[in-house]
């Protein structure tokens, strides 16, 4: 009976395959991954790492440091300190480079990183699909994959390298459904495949959309869930916090840090041990102003317990 691959399981354990809750081989492995077309799964075993077909056989006698899944017939292989590269399903290379890093093929390009921390795509051959060179390079989808300068901007390019709308945004993600997640210094958002914004809103996370609506968590920790023009269609979390409490928390943060800066500027720290009236004398400071910078600092955790101690010996 033909053994159909796309029918087969891992094991509980990892070390062999299962087919209709029985093992397909007799073999065990030190651990395995999930068989992908051509019907071939990478394996590891005391040998080293390699693949096999559903009777278990090794497609080749090469042994590499690991192996991963075949996608479009080509496999990442790592290779340990020769470095990485691509095979076909007989294990020859798909190409006589080695990298630093490779990704897996998909849309007939794949990404990968080479000796000087560039990333760029191949093309199905094995060879650069363009010139430019990138700080990252994510997978394609849908025609279009994201990519980061040097200035740590990120921007679409489509199979060619050219970048699709010239805009540049601190972080991105891929295109799903036609609109993709962005961020810029207001917080995320989507835009369209012209770079444009689908809304003005701007949120504190938000998810890819499916079949026209995405969850979206505001600033004060309420959970939407928004239509495709920014607009709410339902509530799912009340917000957690109320605007009151976030311009509190933010205004005690600064008086907090900045304690911290006046007693740098003022020595505080180089007068320590002492009580507040030897600190006062020793940093030109009134009692009170002394005082009043130590209780301050005591609002840091870390810094409590001393401060404590120094306002005790004050009152003896």
């Amino acid at each position: 009976m033909s053994v159909n691959w796309r029918e087969t399981s891992v094991s509980s354990d990892e070390t062999h395959h299962l087919w209709r809750n029985e093992p397909l081989y007799p073999e065990r492995f030190v651990s395995v991954l999930k068989f992908h077309a051509p019907g071939l799964a990478p394996v590891l075993d005391e040998s080293g790492a390699y693949h096999i077909n559903v009777e278990g056989e090794s497609l080749y006698s090469q042994r590499h440091f690991r192996t991963f899944g075949f996608y479009e017939d080509r496999a990442a292989i790592d290779s340990g300190d020769d470095g990485w590269f691509h095979i076909i399903p007989d294990g020859k290379p798909l190409y006589p480079e080695q990298y630093e890093w490779c990704g897996n093929f998909q849309e007939d390009r794949c990404p990968v990183r080479d000796s000087h921390g560039r990333y760029f795509h191949l093309s199905g051959h094995g060879k650069p699909a363009y010139e430019n060179q990138w700080r990252y390079a994510g997978d394609f989808r849908g025609g279009t994959a994201v990519v980061q300068n040097d200035e740590g901007m990120h921007s679409h390019i489509d199979s060619d390298g050219k970048l699709i709308h010239e805009k540049w945004f601190p972080d991105l993600d891929v295109f799903h459904k036609g609109l993709a997640r962005a961020f810029d210094d207001q917080g995320w958002f989507h835009i369209d495949r012209s770079g444009r914004p689908a809304y003005e809103e701007r949120f504190h996370q938000v998810e890819p959309f499916y079949n026209g609506q995405a969850r979206a968590e505001t600033s004060d920790g309420a959970l939407w869930v928004i239509d495709e023009q920014g607009k709410t269609v339902a509530q799912l979390r009340s917000p957690r916090h109320d605007p009151l409490h976030i311009v509190s928390r933010d205004i005690v943060a600064y008086w907090r840090t900045y304690a911290i800066y006046a007693a740098v500027q003022l020595n505080i720290f180089d007068l320590l041990p002492g009580t507040i009236s030897e600190i006062a004398d020793r940093g030109n400071l009134s009692e009170e102003s002394a005082k009043r910078i130590l209780r301050a600092l005591c609002e840091r955790h870390s810094l409590s317990h001393v401060v404590s101690l120094l306002i005790t010996g004050a009152k003896k």
